[in-house]
């Protein structure tokens, strides 16, 4: 067997290995995430139907004051009917969804808070990972983890733009961070995504700044939104250029908030949060009705209203003689009173 056949199959091996491992990884979405959720600019909706997960996503249009069903299964629809009009289209969009546990982060939450990634399929081929944070019925978009073998490292993600109607661009670049309150340092790591196979066991170095004979490790790649992110290329075991932060000032002085067992650390803008008053897809429909029925009042007039002086007199006295404004003035009247009738 030659050597270059040799390669090809250790190629083909790891391809198929890959694949097995992807397809394992995605299972049904939590339970956690079943019901209502309502963002800035949407509702995304989430429940399980004879065993399928399902996903709608309604958009707040017009300024948050219509609300738009793009993604919905279509076996809503024949329940309760879409409205037809220029925000809608006729038929709505299909969203497959699967979920899967952040790697680090299994079994070290509760369900209430833990860290997911969301696999949303688009038009049956275009995907979309989705990485987020669940603490206290919040979901965050930008969070870190804690990673228990390596102490004040905590493992960034690939932040998105969210729950959307179609797939999302990958990204190139994700955060991590290396914090030793006891010596005050902290610092900044970039991960660049790396064609290299994911191996949880790989690790980093990180000289300190401080004390050159002190070191600290990391780990060398971060599996994120379906790619394989490494802090150091190929076999190369130092991190460099490391961009040094005042420990005082925690994750670059954002304001971060934390799950009970300090496991997960999200910056504190919340993308979604759950109404815990209303759980089932009859109650998201209220609200649409209730929000779709409502009708914009009337603008303002472009100019205050004033009391016109309309010299009701001189009118008359040019349409005096003139017959063919009487003959239009009659004819006027089989339509309704005049202004001058009613002292307008």
């Amino acid at each position: 067997m030659s050597f270059v056949y040799r390669r090809n199959l250790k190629k083909i091996f790891v391809f198929i290995v890959s694949i097995i491992f992807n397809l394992s990884l995605f299972a049904d979405i939590p339970s956690s995430l079943y019901g209502i959720w309502e963002g800035k600019d949407r509702y995304v909706f989430f429940e399980q139907v004879q065993e399928e997960d399902r996903i709608v996503i309604i958009l707040k249009d017009y300024y948050g004051w219509y609300l738009d069903r793009v993604v919905e299964h279509e076996d809503y629809s024949k329940i309760y009917k879409r409205d037809r009009n220029t925000a809608t289209t006729k038929k709505s969009v299909l969203v497959l969804v699967d979920s899967a546990p952040l790697w680090l982060s299994e079994g070290t939450s509760s369900d209430n808070s833990a860290a997911y990634e969301l696999k949303l399929t688009y038009h049956k081929h275009d995907i979309t990972y989705v990485p987020f944070a669940l603490i206290d019925d919040k979901i965050f978009l930008e969070f870190w983890l804690s990673d228990g073998n390596h102490p004040g490292f905590w493992m960034g993600n690939v932040v998105t733009d969210g729950i959307k109607v179609s797939n999302q661009m990958e990204q190139e670049n994700l955060w991590s961070w290396f914090i030793n309150e006891e010596t005050d340092e902290m610092y900044k790591i970039r991960f660049w995504k790396s064609k290299m196979d994911f191996d949880p066991e790989l690790e980093a170095v990180i000289k300190s700044q401080k004390d050159q004979e002190s070191e600290y490790t990391v780990s060398k790649q971060i599996f994120s939104a379906g790619n394989v992110y490494a802090c150091v290329p190929g076999r190369r075991v130092y991190v460099r250029n490391l961009d040094k932060t005042p420990v005082n000032v925690p994750f670059d002085g954002k304001d971060v908030i934390y799950n009970e067992e300090k496991t997960i650390c999200a910056l504190n803008d919340v993308y979604l949060k759950r109404l815990l008053d209303k759980t089932s897809f009859e109650e998201l429909m209220e609200i649409v009705r209730a929000q779709n029925s409502r009708r914009k009042p009337d603008p303002a007039p472009l100019f205050p209203p004033e009391e016109l002086d309309y010299h009701w007199d001189l009118i008359d006295y040019l349409e005096k003689d003139n017959k063919i404004i009487q003959e239009v003035r009659q004819r006027q009247k089989s339509f309704g009173v005049r202004g001058k009738d009613i002292g307008r």
